[in-house]
């Protein structure tokens, strides 16, 4: 994936959102503005997320206009909202870095929601990287789920989950698991983990898949020791003389 680069001398800040959990936590953490549709100056954020006024889930799909993988990856995101817009509102967290390119790029992923993009102002930038550092974002598409009443985080692993539903039915199935998952507040939880089991296991499946490459790889191995064998005779017998 493409590289999310933030400031090293931005603070961890995980923790800023729970204290003020009690009030609403979409205006502390997309800011007192959200934006509906591009080029307009957005809605109180209480008004679209949070309490009552949200949905039962909340995904922030972080992605911009000039990576690869996130033009191929959004397509698949809003197919999977349409399926399932009844329980889930998604807040598009946007890389872009001018007017032009963000309200392209936005336009195509409507209805989403989406944060103040970072060049807007100060004030913007200053919550984009709260929220890129908050999530521990390294790198973009990555989309993360919280519970749409309190905020609390479910998983930062749907980018994954969202591109093996490639039906109806898998579709809300995967709604449902993130329903039943306990959520944890976001101070509390570990991210990357998911990511980390899902490479894991990427790797472990496509040797199961394909048996033949276990046979080249040990063959590879094999042959690569005899060659350090041999080596190292070769420099204890030229020692000797």
């Amino acid at each position: 994936p493409a590289f999310y680069h933030s400031p090293s001398s931005f603070p961890t800040n995980a923790s800023y959102v729970a204290s003020t959990m009690a009030t609403n936590w979409a205006t502390e953490l997309f800011g007192p503005k959200i934006l509906t549709k591009p080029k307009t100056t957005g809605l109180p954020t209480e008004s679209r997320l949070g309490g009552k006024s949200g949905k039962k889930l909340v995904a922030l799909y972080f992605s911009a206009s000039w990576c690869p993988p996130c033009k191929g990856f959004s397509p698949m995101l809003l197919d999977f909202h349409n399926s399932c817009k009844d329980d889930l509102d998604i807040v598009f967290v946007s890389s872009d870095r001018d007017e032009k390119s963000f309200s392209d790029y936005y336009q195509k992923l409507m209805p989403f929601l989406a944060t103040m993009p970072a060049f807007n102002s100060e004030e913007a930038r200053q919550q984009h990287m709260k929220l890129a550092d908050t999530f521990q974002i390294k790198g973009i598409p990555s989309v993360i789920v919280l519970d749409g009443k309190t905020g609390n985080f479910i998983t930062d692993n749907a980018r994954m989950e969202i591109m093996k539903a490639t039906d109806e039915e898998s579709k809300k199935a995967l709604i449902a698991s993130w329903l039943e998952k306990k959520a944890v507040p976001i101070d509390e939880a570990e991210f990357g983990t998911g990511q980390s089991q899902t490479l894991l296991k990427k790797v472990f499946m496509f040797f199961v898949n394909r048996p033949v490459y276990v046979f080249g790889l040990y063959y590879l191995i094999k042959q690569g020791l005899k060659y350090l064998d041999a080596l190292g005779r070769d420099e204890i017998e030229g020692g000797e003389l």
